[in-house]
């Protein structure tokens, strides 16, 4: 359902599996994401928040964590969000490029900067795009 893009019906799915099982990390991540691509991102970051108190081992939850802060509007706490998505996954491109982002966004120049360095290493494509956008 997910990869189909029904993001409702992952929700209606996903809800009673998490209430049932809270310990399912991989649910709690996709239903979070779909909150977040039905427009519901302050429910998203509910979500995610809940998922990172499950278990902080995962990337994805905090990557998704800062993608639904950014859509909040949230920079400041969307930083963080990435840079624990990056820690926990240093080969992780996405999770550098925004970073690099929304460090950029905020005006922190040194770490977009330094989420630039370690992206071209990475996705010398992406890094084109980041440096595009740190320029701006």
């Amino acid at each position: 359902m997910f990869r189909q893009g029904d993001y409702q019906k992952t929700i209606s799915v996903l809800t009673p599996i998490v209430q049932s099982n809270p310990e399912d990390i991989g649910a709690w991540n996709l239903l979070g994401e779909a909150q977040r691509r039905v427009g519901q991102p302050g429910q998203a970051v509910r979500t995610l928040e809940r998922a990172s108190a499950v278990g902080r081992t995962s990337f994805v939850t905090f990557f998704f964590l800062g993608e639904a802060y950014r859509d909040s509007q949230r920079l400041d706490r969307a930083v963080p969000a990435y840079r624990e998505a990056t820690r926990l996954a240093p080969e992780f491109a996405q999770g550098w490029f925004e970073l690099g982002s929304a460090s950029a966004r905020m005006g922190d120049r040194s770490q977009a900067t330094a989420a630039l360095d370690t992206l071209q290493k990475l996705d010398p494509a992406l890094a084109a795009t980041l440096k595009e956008r740190i320029a701006r």
